[in-house]
């Protein structure tokens, strides 16, 4: 008689005869860290000065760089402290120096698309260098492999399946 694997006994399954197979992937999407979201209004007064400012939505403690101005709005942010918005929640950003009105819509976490259905995704370094890859893995864990190699797996023999990416560039998630 097999033991108990209390891992495989998620919520919503019944054993691994329920768990969803990992044989090979059937889809793939390129992914961000963080939350994905649309500038709502690019705001006024930004110039290219702004360029690099930290801007924050104090409620939620959301925090962006800007990284591109054109006529006088921001048109380029980088998240760099996810915070804690829900998706569909319109955020307002201040803390540049000029400019004001920046507002931003989340749109969903970094891989909350592909995993309402599934138990997670393999992330796979597209980058044509090494980086460290930080996940939140399918177990609610956070963990950063570092410097994982171009063109390969997180975990690479051993693929480790993630709910959330939370820092790399150019990354695909396999699902």
């Amino acid at each position: 008689m097999a033991g108990f694997n209390a891992f495989n006994e998620r919520p919503g399954l019944e054993g691994n005869t329920a768990a969803q197979p990992r044989v090979f992937g059937h889809d793939a999407i390129a992914t961000t860290p963080y939350w994905n979201f649309t500038i709502s209004a690019g705001g006024t007064g930004y110039t290219a000065d702004s360029i690099g400012d930290t801007v924050t939505d104090n409620p939620t403690g959301t925090q962006a760089n800007i990284t591109a101005v054109a006529g006088a709005a921001v048109t380029g942010l980088t998240i760099i402290t996810k915070g804690d918005p829900v998706a569909g929640q319109e955020l307002t950003l201040t803390g540049a120096n000029p400019g004001s009105g920046l507002k931003i819509t989340i749109l969903a976490n970094s891989l909350s698309l592909i995993t309402e259905e599934s138990r997670g995704a393999m992330i796979y370094n597209n980058k044509t260098s090494a980086q460290d890859i930080s996940i939140i893995t399918e177990a609610g864990t956070a963990v950063t492999f570092k410097s994982v190699p171009a063109t390969e797996y997180v975990g690479f023999t051993h693929p480790v399946l993630a709910i959330e990416l939370t820092a790399g560039d150019d990354i695909l998630a396999v699902y």
